[in-house]
């Protein structure tokens, strides 16, 4: 007969060997030259074939490890990521130019190519702050892109105006935009842009005032879901 330290050993044995089993593949850290040679990087995370991609953007002053929270649940839904720091930030180099930091995002999607995304297999950008900003209108310029998440988008940071992007580049693709009530910039900007919006357009707004990938600390269970499940939505066949 097993006495009890066996049983608990064997059953500790039992989930780490499943809980490795299940263990989602980890990133690969990838470096780019970007058009103008400055060395730009982020973490990709592959997943199975024919599986849609996504492109994460931090905020201002942050790293792509803002993400982490949220890149457990995109793994275990299936999805692919890109997970960027922009230029000027975390380990990617050059300065914090907005326009290239646009520009940029063209060599990232060619790079999901490269890896063998398969450009019907969907493609979206999420961004927090004015990584919101930049994901909107980097949707809007690439052909690949089927719609954006922004938390906490801005109808100004540092020069970044999305709100055209969203108005008409996404007037016939998905957006879904997010906000805290006491943001009161990002609450009033998501507010404009969800009426002028000619495309298929969700809006959230939560008390507080967490700010961007900040919503992750207060409210990481609503947050995650309301992202999936749009997600859900947008990739599926009948969507496509």
């Amino acid at each position: 007969m097993y006495n009890r330290s066996w049983i608990i050993l064997l059953t500790c044995l039992t989930l780490s060997l499943s809980t490795n089993a299940q263990a989602p593949p980890p990133p690969e850290a990838t470096t780019r030259a970007a058009a103008d040679d400055t060395a730009l990087v982020a973490d990709y995370y592959p997943a199975g074939d024919d599986a849609p991609a996504l492109i994460l953007l931090h905020m201002l002053n942050s790293r792509r490890g803002a993400w982490d929270p949220l890149i457990p649940d995109l793994q275990a839904a299936g999805y692919a990521i890109l997970n960027v720091d922009m230029r000027g930030h975390g380990d990617s180099g050059g300065a914090r130019d907005w326009d290239a930091i646009i520009a940029d995002m063209a060599g990232w999607v060619e790079l999901l190519a490269e890896n063998e995304h398969s450009s019907e297999a969907g493609l979206a950008f999420i961004g927090g702050s004015i990584g919101a900003n930049v994901a909107l209108i980097s949707c809007a310029q690439s052909d690949a892109c089927d719609g954006a998440v922004a938390l906490s988008p801005g109808l100004d940071y540092r020069g970044v105006k999305p709100e055209a992007a969203l108005v008409d580049g996404l007037a016939e693709r998905m957006a879904l935009l997010v906000a805290s009530q006491a943001d009161a910039s990002s609450a009033t900007a998501i507010r404009q842009m969800f009426l002028n919006a000619k495309g298929d357009v969700s809006a959230r707004i939560y008390p507080g005032r967490a700010h961007g990938t900040r919503l992750f600390d207060s409210r990481y269970d609503s947050v995650s879901r309301l992202i999936l499940g749009w997600l859900a939505e947008l990739f599926a066949p009948e969507a496509r």
